[in-house]
């Protein structure tokens, strides 16, 4: 009863006084004690729907000796819930159950997350995917509408190695010289070329190479350009005309023209025609009659597509209203994902509109995505639809016996605000929330950027000294617990986090606001990010000397562990990411790793990422057919975008494509003492140009199995990208890697490598993990590791249940 005063636990006998029914008046009761008292707001056991949501402020600050605390009563369990129940269901005679939804408090209610009992229920989708493979199936792919797909907007991509090559036949009706025209896109800018001039060659009918020149950067890989390139001599009949790369470096072909019309210039394609009694022969890139590249790939739609159109196909959308409806989708490079609202649709064109700011990224031929918040698409046990017009929630029965058991929609999109007062100079300090689940809140549908999507059960502003401990968050919209305008010395400490749209932990803000000196410790999170796609279980876009220990994380769509930094001032910087355990990371999305740093200002950050268990970093994109690929495109720790002054040790890092470790254009990098297992193509990778220097790579374990796997890859190799590579232990089990002829390091063979000062006291060696069957990765007493310095990593201090305060 709010009338009484809150300080029994229990209603009095007379009824005079007891416990109050609120946390709004609990909160506004302890306003009234004197500062510096202790103050505390003990919840009984029960579920409590807010009206809205808890704010504290300023006013509610505790002190270091005496904090405000919100809590559960010792051995009772507390849940606050951001929903409202749904009662009065009825079962139709279409097999749907109906329950009508009320405004809330004047409010129409608009929800796109239904929850009976323990069960999330799943949005009308369509199609729908395979329960067994629910990631890779139940997908539409952008595609051409009604004629087929342009081979225009097609390319031969990822041809970048030396060695790379691709061979046309050419029927040519009569001899001469041609002047070979490329149709190309390059973007090697950012590693240091201006142009590619003289790094490919093409040969005719196995006769000498004539190197390629005039192949200027056109600005984006997929901005494709044409370019008079070279002149060749063809003999009629058919023709063999090989490509290769010589040299190494990016281009992606969508064609090439070969015409003896010496005024021929073309500019759109297909390209214009030539002159009279001229002969121009225009070979698509894709029509090869060979080719051979460790990673070449044919990309359909590789040109930008619009952010806001979706092409598709007769068939692929049933007749049926959508508006209201929404698509989760996968747009450009699959790098993001997430809910987009539907504009319109224009089923003679085979367009689907999109709105909103999320629609922001293009849109492909082969991005997959579903349509969801139809009428059409409720086909499914378990799937739910709101009908906005008829006010009235439908549910296809999850299961035989549903009789309208508790079923909660969220209502509110925060259940806690603690937050100070930018205007007066207030903080909100020393408060701390224990013991409470958390459940039944809203995601956005509209958010700035599907990069950042940052709603929060619980929400920190210009707030210092606030701990989170052993509570619990699951079935909710967003995060946890979002860090922002300053936010400083916070704790997340022995939570659980569970069945989340988004992700655990965020922190945002610009350099200027970043939090700072924050911890996430001791938590558990798992399947994360149900709803959005670009999201990790602790993701600090902007934050500095963040400490993220002893965490287990697992079965989520992009990164466990993300620090980032941009602009030109420090941030992200100082952060230490240590003992944890993840598993099965970047299930959805593609380039990308467990863990991962971005360093845009360019500068050393001090970051540690120290003795992590990192296994399994998938990865997934779609193919330009309408498919997809997974493992794709993945790395156990990835230090991209000029990271720089990271220190890696003490890691193991097992599973992934392109190997344990990456870093893109850093230096001074300090990788050393890890484990890194089974990545599929390389085993640790550097990408860059000039800048990328004096990193260290020593005493790390490398064993892998994989046929055509190598040691190390580097992009734009020079050998000043590496200060020191020495004391490693090397085991490949599919041959001796200091016999193999392959280009096993950026310098090529074993012998080439070694003739550079790099690894001459490293073995070749078995390295003796104790059960590398069982992921035990310890040492055997007899490694040749341990005889060059390898210190143990201690396993058993890794992950949430090795937590201690």
């Amino acid at each position: 009863n709010d009338a009484w005063s809150g300080a029994l636990s229990e209603p009095a006998a007379n009824g005079a006084d007891g416990p109050l029914a609120s946390l709004q008046r609990a909160r506004d009761r302890l306003r009234g004690v004197p500062p510096g008292t202790p103050r505390r707001i003990c919840l009984r056991g029960g579920t409590y729907f807010l009206d809205g949501p808890l704010l504290l402020t300023a006013q509610d600050s505790g002190t270091a000796e005496a904090p405000y605390t919100l809590c559960a009563q010792e051995g009772e369990s507390v849940l606050l819930s951001g929903g409202r129940r749904v009662t009065g269901w009825r079962e139709r005679p279409d097999g749907l159950w109906a329950a009508g939804v009320p405004d809330a408090g004047g409010v129409p209610w608009d929800f796109r997350q239904l929850r009976t009992g323990e069960t999330m229920q799943t949005l009308a989708r369509h199609p729908d995917p395979d329960p067994a493979d629910p990631l890779k199936t139940g997908w539409l792919f952008a595609r051409e509408s009604r004629s087929g797909m342009s081979p225009w907007l097609t390319s031969v991509a990822r041809i970048h190695t030396p060695g790379d090559w691709i061979a046309w036949d050419v029927s040519v009706p009569r001899a001469g010289e041609y002047l070979l025209w490329l149709y190309y896109g390059q973007y090697m800018a950012p590693f240091g070329r201006t142009d590619m001039d003289g790094c490919t060659a093409v040969q005719v009918d196995g006769g000498p190479e004539i190197a390629l020149m005039n192949l200027p950067d056109t600005g984006a890989w997929s901005t494709f350009l044409w370019s008079q390139c070279a002149v060749v001599s063809l003999r009629q009949g058919v023709c063999r005309l090989r490509w290769t790369n010589r040299k190494g470096g990016g281009i992606n072909l969508n064609a090439l023209a070969l015409c003896t019309d010496p005024d021929w210039q073309p500019r759109e394609a297909p390209p214009e025609a030539a002159g009279p009694d001229q002969v121009c022969l225009v070979v698509q890139a894709q029509d090869h009659a060979e080719a051979k590249g460790r990673e070449l790939t044919v990309e359909r739609g590789a040109a930008k597509g619009r952010p806001d159109e979706i092409p598709f196909a007769p068939g692929d959308i049933p007749e049926g209203e959508v508006a209201g409806g929404q698509v989760t989708i996968f747009p450009a490079w699959g790098w993001v994902g997430g809910p987009v609202q539907i504009a319109s649709i224009d089923r003679e064109a085979g367009i689907l509109r999109l709105r909103g700011r999320n629609a922001s990224q293009e849109i492909r031929p082969g991005n997959r995505y579903a349509i969801q918040n139809v009428r059409f698409a409720l086909d499914c046990p378990g799937e739910f639809f709101f009908d906005r017009e008829n006010r009235e929630l439908l549910l296809r029965s999850p299961s035989e016996g549903f009789s309208g058991e508790e079923a909660v929609v969220p209502v509110l999109d925060r259940l806690i605000e603690i937050r100070g007062e930018e205007e007066s100079g207030s903080w909100a300090e020393h408060i701390r929330i224990e013991g409470i689940a958390f459940r039944d809140a809203r995601y956005s549908i509209e958010v700035d950027s599907l990069y950042t999507p940052d709603d929060a059960a619980i929400r920190i502003d210009r707030a210092r000294h606030v701990t989170i401990e052993k509570c619990t968050f699951s079935h909710l919209g967003g995060y946890a617990v979002r860090l922002a305008q300053r936010a400083s010395h916070c704790r997340v400490l022995r939570c659980t986090m569970a069945e989340m749209g988004q992700g655990g932990v965020i922190a945002r803000g610009e350099t200027a606001d970043q939090p700072t000196d924050c911890t996430v410790a001791g938590c558990h999170m798992r399947d994360l990010g149900r709803v959005y796609k670009h999201v990790a279980g602790v993701y600090v876009t902007t934050g500095s000397r963040f400490l993220v220990s002893r965490n287990t994380i697992h079965d989520v769509p992009r990164y466990a562990i993300s620090f980032k930094s941009y602009g030109e001032n420090a941030a992200s910087h100082d952060c230490i990411a240590e003992y944890n355990d993840l598993r099965r990371t970047n299930l959805e999305t593609n380039d990308t790793g467990a863990i991962e740093t971005l360093g845009r200002d360019r500068q050393p950050s001090g970051n540690i990422i120290r003795y992590n268990l990192v296994l399994d970093t998938v990865g997934m994109k779609h193919t330009p057919e309408g498919g997809i690929v997974s493992p794709f495109y993945t790395w156990g720790i990835y230090l991209d975008d000029y990271s720089s002054g990271t220190t890696v040790v003490g890691n193991i890092v097992a599973r992934n494509v392109r190997g344990g470790y990456h870093n893109h254009l850093g230096f001074d990098n300090t990788v050393e003492n890890n484990i890194f297992v089974d990545g599929t193509l390389y085993q640790a990778e550097w990408n860059g140009r000039e800048e990328m220097r004096r990193n260290t790579f020593r005493r790390n374990i490398m064993c892998y199995r994989h046929p055509e796997a190598v040691y190390i890859r580097s992009g734009g190799w020079h050998p000043e990208v590496l200060r020191e590579c020495d004391g490693n232990v090397l085991w490949w089990t599919g041959g001796n890697l200091a016999e193999s002829a392959a280009a096993v390091t950026p310098a090529g063979p074993w012998s080439k490598w070694l003739e550079l000062g790099f690894d001459r006291h490293s073995v070749i060696a078995d390295p003796l993990f104790v059960d590398p069957a069982a992921d035990d990765y310890r040492l055997r007493p007899e490694s040749p590791a341990l005889r060059l310095g390898f210190r143990p990593i201690p396993v058993d201090e890794i992950g949430a249940d090795a937590y201690r305060d």
